[in-house]
């Protein structure tokens, strides 16, 4: 190349080159000012992410702001303003995916001590006995968490429920809850209470004695005008007015005879007495209960006071067999039956004799023609 042309080169580069360094700080004055401009105010956050802010915060998900990096941005001049803007701004701005992690790291914190406790506290997990003051409900079904006896168990709101929150005991309900009353602790003798009343049990009854079959019976009245199995005898009687043995009324419980007395009180007259028998067929040993009928009348018809009495288990009573004795104020009981006893027998026969010791005359010695009266004997016997 010729040293004209290399000269020329030479001057057109000088000639470029303020051009150059012109449009260089044109363009760093017109960047300038739009740096130096203030940066656009972010929008105010919705309480909604203020609240999932400061979750975030308390969790660790996100960093808590510095004021002393604000700050110390402030204060590094006019090139550093628009770096404070995007720090302010960025934790304004909370992504879904971080809002959805702050959800289920809220719910995990709720229900892992639910967790823990229920199965601490579950007798069928563990396979420990439910503890003191925690009454179980049969009716309960599994994953319910047994409140302490007498506390209130509060339900979840249906957002918690779709949420999966177990609820927790002793909590304060919130709006649109409900609160049940916790299952009482089973008193003694009384079952335990649960939402459904309790079954009535009826009482079991013990098996019912068997009855053993009544033995045979007897039953039989005696006397002047009556038969069948029984009969009545005046020994030793004697007819001689009022003085001798006198008979009254007819028919089986309407006749009766008047039998003289001694006339000492406590002495017989062997051969003269009156005589009931019963034959008690069925019944060979057993009991009998004696009754004696007393008449209406005088005291020459129905005088004794006392009237003594001998009970045999035999007919022939002057060969012993005495089974007992007895007395009748007849005096002071006519027209009554007198119950005289139960007298034990044996051999199916039983003999009721009428003694004549009594007194027939006053104290002043004269004569009353006092009787005694043989009247209907009934008898009730049991084998």
């Amino acid at each position: 190349m010729s040293t004209e042309s290399q000269v020329s080169t030479e001057q057109a580069t000088d000639a470029a080159t303020p051009d150059a360094a012109t449009s260089d700080a044109a363009t760093s004055d017109a960047a300038a000012p739009g740096a130096a401009a203030s940066p656009e105010a972010p929008p105010e956050p919705s309480p909604g992410e203020l609240a999932i802010e400061a979750a975030l915060k308390a969790v660790g998900a996100i960093p808590a702001t510095s004021d002393a990096a604000t700050g110390d941005s402030e204060d590094s001049g006019s090139t550093d303003v628009a770096a404070p803007a995007a720090a302010l701004e960025a934790p304004r701005r909370v992504r879904k995916p971080m809002i959805v992690t702050a959800v289920v790291v809220g719910l995990a914190l709720v229900a892992t001590p639910l967790v823990l406790s229920r199965l601490n506290d579950d007798p069928e997990a563990s396979g420990a006995p439910t503890a003191a003051g925690y009454p179980q409900d049969p009716s309960a079904g599994a994953g319910s968490v047994p409140a302490p006896a007498g506390g209130p168990i509060d339900q979840p709101t249906p957002a918690a429920q779709s949420a999966g929150v177990a609820p927790v005991a002793g909590a304060v309900p919130g709006p649109g809850s409900q609160v049940n009353p916790a299952p009482v602790a089973p008193q003694a003798g009384r079952p335990a209470q649960s939402g459904a009343p309790a079954p009535v049990v009826p009482p079991v009854n013990p098996p019912a004695t068997p009855r053993q079959a009544a033995g045979p019976t007897y039953e039989a009245t005696a006397g002047p005008g009556c038969g069948g199995t029984t009969g009545y005898s005046s020994v030793g009687s004697f007819r001689s007015g009022k003085e001798g043995w006198v008979d009254h009324g007819g028919g089986c419980g309407a006749a009766y005879v008047s039998v003289p007395m001694s006339g000492w009180p406590d002495k017989d007259d062997d051969s003269a007495y009156g005589l009931w028998t019963f034959n008690t067929g069925p019944v060979t040993t057993g009991t009998c209960a004696v009754s004696v009928y007393v008449p209406a009348g005088d005291l020459v018809d129905v005088g004794g006071d006392p009237t003594s009495y001998r009970v045999h288990d035999r007919f022939d009573v002057g060969k012993g067999g005495e089974v007992g004795a007895f007395e009748v104020k007849q005096v002071a009981r006519r027209g009554q039956w007198v119950e005289a006893g139960t007298f034990r027998i044996g051999g199916a026969k039983l003999a009721v004799k009428l003694l004549s010791r009594g007194k027939d005359w006053s104290d002043s010695g004269s004569k009353t023609y006092a009787h005694h009266a043989a009247a209907a004997v009934k008898v009730k016997c049991q084998a």
